[in-house]
């Protein structure tokens, strides 16, 4: 018998018993004695907790606290658990190793196949209760390959059009909850589109009763960026002057981001998705701030600063 498979068995034994000694344990194995306190150096390692215990009755008890319990846990408490990995994943969280070594151990206790559903972040804590139920019924239809309806106001339009889709992902951005489906709406271009879950662009969120085949070779990061969804990213390059110079020297922007000091200032280059939010963050500088690229986005800029501008002119 090969030692991985001895230390295996050691971990069965000392389960089923109280305290045992070295002794004993080598005899069950049909090894030498003095392997035991290697076993249990590498059962250690493991994670399992293993107590030394002196005296004539004395030998090797096992913590049954350092076991994960064979426990019940629902579907949507299994999915959560791979959607936070996902989340801490995509944010490159510093303990991610242990997170993972945890979830194995949960997983191994559950009997449970190692791998991911079909949801990769977390919700948004600002989730409303509306929001709430339409991410339930978003989920339910994911889950069960069914069709959606819903009315829906993109940013730009002024009234809500009827949607019928098929959801793929729910995931959550800095700015709220999307569902990410193929759009089969009549009129409308076929594709994969985002949709946000919020009171305000989305209602009457209904399953349909028709079913739908999952593409088999959908793969979510085509379709989803490291921040947010990706349906408008920017190429953004600026020079800052004075204190936010110094401010922005010290934090991170974007995607992808680059710094050069110069001898006013810093010249900066990164990406950005949304373009309302790359506006707000210029605006937020003021005159310590030129946009330097895109050029495309000078314009609005101008635009949105004379527009602001008019509220105060007489």
């Amino acid at each position: 018998m090969n030692r991985s498979a001895l230390v295996i068995k050691m971990l069965n034994y000392l389960k089923a018993n109280d305290v045992v000694s070295r002794d004993e344990i080598a005899s069950y194995l049909e090894t030498n004695k003095r392997n035991i306190s290697e076993f249990k150096k590498e059962l250690e390692v493991a994670g399992y907790v293993i107590e030394s215990i002196t005296g004539k009755d004395g030998g090797y008890r096992l913590d049954e606290t350092s076991l994960v319990p064979t426990i019940a846990l629902t579907d949507k408490e299994i999915e959560s658990l791979h959607d936070a990995g996902a989340f801490l994943q995509m944010y490159n969280y510093n303990q991610l190793t242990c997170y993972n070594d945890a979830l194995m151990k949960i997983k191994n206790a559950l009997h449970e196949p190692n791998q991911s559903k079909n949801i990769h972040y977390l919700w948004s804590g600002q989730t409303t209760h509306t929001e709430h139920k339409m991410i339930s019924l978003f989920q339910e239809a994911r889950d069960k390959r069914m069709h959606v309806r819903f009315l829906y106001r993109s940013l730009q339009a002024t009234t809500f059009d009827e949607r019928y889709v098929q959801p793929y992902e729910l995931i959550v951005s800095e700015d709220g909850n999307y569902v990410l489906a193929y759009d089969r709406t009549e009129g409308k271009r076929p594709g994969y589109k985002s949709f946000k879950l919020s009171d305000v662009r989305m209602k009457r969120v209904e399953i349909a009763s028709i079913r739908f085949a999952r593409d088999p070779d959908f793969k979510i990061d085509e379709h989803v960026g490291k921040q947010n969804l990706i349906a408008e990213a920017y190429c953004v390059k600026i020079k800052v002057t004075g204190l936010h110079a110094i401010l922005l020297e010290e934090r991170s922007i974007g995607l992808l981001e680059s710094k050069e000091k110069v001898d006013d200032g810093l010249l900066i280059e990164f990406t950005m998705e949304n373009k309302a939010k790359i506006l707000e963050f210029l605006r937020s500088l003021g005159p310590d701030c030129i946009l330097l690229e895109p050029s495309e986005l000078k314009d609005e800029l101008i635009d949105s600063l004379q527009q602001s501008l008019s509220q105060y002119m007489l």
